[in-house]
């Protein structure tokens, strides 16, 4: 299968403006996004059905993290097995020292760095409501 070819001069007409994470619990989910994965917080505000929505800024996209409704507690977690968002991809610039220091601060490993495909690195990480988080080394059908 020969590899695709990137438009050179042509920008998508959608680009992913944010990802949304309903989280158990705010506070522990602010301080992986903020403290342990390194996004800057950009925004704080409520909703008018009274729930927190905390922003944060990735470089090439947002992550809006927001609580439950006030009174409605949240008890299910992340799943593999249901339909809808498998997990959420970040690019670092060094799998091996992204991944030590995620170890290092007891962030759960799912997969040890590997090649999902032949060229191209990646592990997995538990995010603080048990979602999957992907780290790569490069973008999806690059050629460097």
């Amino acid at each position: 299968m020969a590899p695709l070819e990137k438009p050179m001069d042509k920008k998508p007409l959608f680009q992913i403006h944010h990802i949304a994470i309903q989280t158990a619990d705010l506070e522990r989910s602010a301080h992986f996004y903020g403290e342990i994965l390194g996004l800057a917080r950009i925004k704080e505000e409520r909703s008018p059905k009274g729930r927190t929505i905390i922003w944060f800024d990735s470089g090439t996209g947002r992550i809006e993290l927001y609580s439950g409704k006030p009174g409605q507690p949240l008890k299910a977690t992340w799943s593999p097995n249901t339909v809808g968002p498998l997990s959420i991809g970040f690019k670092v610039m060094n799998l091996e020292e992204a991944v030590r220091r995620l170890i290092d601060a007891k962030v759960p490993l799912i997969k040890a760095p590997y090649e999902p495909v032949p060229g191209e690195r990646a592990a997995m990480i538990q995010g603080p409501d048990g979602e999957e988080i992907v780290l790569l080394e490069k973008e999806v059908g690059s050629f460097t």
